[in-house]
């Protein structure tokens, strides 16, 4: 029976055109070891398309991913094969009060950057995040929108490239529900971890886990749910507090992109269909996804 109930979750996101994200049971342990079941059984997205080129893969891997949920958090999970791992502080920190974290640089004049990204939208090609992740486990949140022509705000000047970013707006905790982060080096040929800004060695990359509340990354309200607590005094008013986020079937569209400073085609992402440019003005060409719930982990 089981067996059979999952076909049919897979027939039937299948038929939407999106791939499943399976419903996680157990909370997980964000630590950048991908060692829980979930990341097991979940699908692998290959990060390997050229970027300058259409549905033409790199010539050897680039990233994967590969994605979960419950009723608090999407969970993201990557791993990369970086043979030389470059990454650059911003020197600047972002977040809520209690919970900042220290920013990426995703481009340098005389640094040769690595760096993850990930496009996250909720089925707008015009309103979504993009977050960026390195290898010293620091991240940066930025809000993008892709104005229409016809709106004035097009021609404004704060809009570059056809693209509004948010650069000020972040990715905001849900109560005690916290946006968490973590990274960890791949073992080199000798054992020992590939390591961080050193040319001097043969690098293998590293697995990395973001855990992204359903309020921060902006989750359609009708899915959000409240606690309603009884007055603790007689005449008192009652209060409530954020309850769990009913996601089953809400469908995301999700870009993943990896950027290798040291090849010549830096940048590769998770589309066979998309024809290159900016990553922000393609989200029709971004993979769709479902949230399905589990399979019995």
């Amino acid at each position: 029976m089981r067996i059979l109930w999952i076909a049919g979750v897979l027939a039937a996101v299948a038929a939407q055109g999106a791939e499943p994200i399976f419903r996680t049971a157990v909370p997980i342990t964000v630590d950048g070891t991908l060692d829980e079941r979930c990341w097991q059984q979940a699908r692998p997205v290959r990060i390997d398309y050229v970027n300058s080129k259409t549905g033409v893969l790199s010539d050897r891997p680039r990233g994967v991913a590969r994605f979960a949920w419950d009723d608090r958090f999407l969970y993201v999970a990557y791993e990369t094969f970086d043979r030389n791992l470059v990454a650059l502080a911003s020197g600047r920190s972002e977040g809520p009060a209690g919970n900042l974290r220290p920013g990426c640089e995703i481009w340098h004049p005389e640094h040769k950057i690595d760096v993850v990204e990930f496009f996250l939208s909720f089925g707008s090609r015009r309103f979504f995040w993009e977050i960026h992740h390195n290898a010293l486990n620091q991240f940066n949140d930025i809000w993008c929108v892709v104005p229409d022509k016809s709106w004035p705000v097009s021609e404004s000047a704060m809009v570059t490239y056809g693209i509004l970013f948010g650069f000020e707006m972040f990715l905001r905790d849900d109560a005690t529900h916290r946006l968490a982060i973590a990274m960890r080096p791949k073992p080199k040929a000798d054992g020992k971890p590939s390591t961080v800004n050193d040319a001097s060695d043969v690098d293998t990359g590293y697995t990395a886990e973001l855990r992204l509340p359903w309020q921060g990354i902006g989750a359609p309200s009708r899915r959000h749910t409240w606690i309603v607590h009884e007055p603790k005094e007689p005449g008192g008013e009652k209060t409530r507090t954020s309850g769990p986020w009913k996601m089953a079937g809400q469908e995301m569209l999700i870009l993943s992109a990896v950027q290798d400073g040291d090849l010549e085609e830096r940048y590769h992402h998770s589309s066979p269909t998309r024809k290159g440019g900016w990553f922000h003005t393609s989200a029709g060409h971004w993979p769709r996804y479902v949230l399905a719930e589990g399979k019995g982990e």
